[in-house]
C-alpha cells in the first residue's frame, strides 16, 4: 500500500515537471529553423553611467532593441561605451540632426517635451516597421525606414546611445544612438 502511494506521488511529481517544461518551452521564440532561442538578457554596464542616461534607461532602450531584432529572428546587440561616449558628446551639443564627423550607424531623436520617455524613441522607430519590406530591402515610397532597419541590421553587434535634456531650442529632448557597424542598403536581416 505504501509503494503503491509513492508511486503515486512520484508519478505525480514527474507528472508536473512535464508540464512546467512545456510551458516554459512554449513560450520562448523559435527560429524559422525550429531551434528555441532564449530571449538574452539586456544588461547595460555600471561603468557607462554617467553619460545623460540613468542605467535604468539605458537598459530599457538596449531591451527594446533586443525585442525588435527577437521578432526578426536576429542576435541582440549588446551595449558598448565608447559608442554610448559619442553619442553623449553629439547630443551635448544640442544639434537636432546627424554627426557626419562618425562612422556609426545614427539614429536621433527629438522632443519639444522635456519630460519625454525614452522609449518613445524605440517605439516611433519601430513604427517604422510597416513600411519596409526586408525581401526588397526598399522602404515604401515617400516613407522612411532608416531608423527601423537601423536598429535590425544583420551586421550591427554593439549600440550605445546618449541624451541632452536641457535643449534651448524647440527641441528640448534630444537622444542619439550609435550603431557598429551601421546599416547600409539592401535587406536587413
Amino acid at each position: 500500500m505504501k509503494s503503491v502511494i509513492l508511486s503515486g506521488i512520484f508519478m505525480a511529481v514527474i507528472l508536473g515537471l512535464l508540464v512546467v517544461s512545456a510551458t516554459a518551452q512554449a513560450k520562448k521564440p523559435i527560429t524559422k529553423q525550429g531551434i528555441v532561442k532564449t530571449p538574452a538578457i539586456a544588461s547595460v554596464p555600471a561603468k557607462c553611467a554617467g553619460n545623460g542616461l540613468t542605467q535604468a534607461e539605458a537598459t530599457e532602450i538596449l531591451v527594446a532593441h533586443n525585442r525588435a531584432r527577437a521578432e526578426v529572428h536576429l542576435a541582440p546587440l549588446k551595449w558598448d561605451c565608447t559608442l554610448a561616449a559619442t553619442a553623449q558628446a553629439w547630443a551635448s551639443k544640442g544639434v537636432a540632426g546627424h554627426n557626419d564627423g562618425t562612422n556609426f550607424g545614427e539614429n536621433v531623436f527629438v522632443s519639444a517635451t522635456d519630460t519625454e520617455q525614452v522609449t518613445s524613441a524605440t517605439t516611433r522607430w519601430m513604427g517604422e516597421k510597416a513600411n519596409w519590406s526586408n525581401k526588397g530591402g526598399a522602404c515604401s515610397a515617400g516613407k522612411t525606414c532608416t531608423h527601423y532597419t537601423q536598429m535590425v541590421w544583420k551586421a550591427t553587434h554593439v549600440l550605445g546611445c546618449g541624451i541632452n535634456r536641457n535643449g534651448s531650442e524647440k527641441w528640448k529632448v534630444i537622444l542619439v544612438c550609435n550603431y557598429d557597424p551601421m546599416a547600409m542598403t539592401g535587406p536587413a536581416y
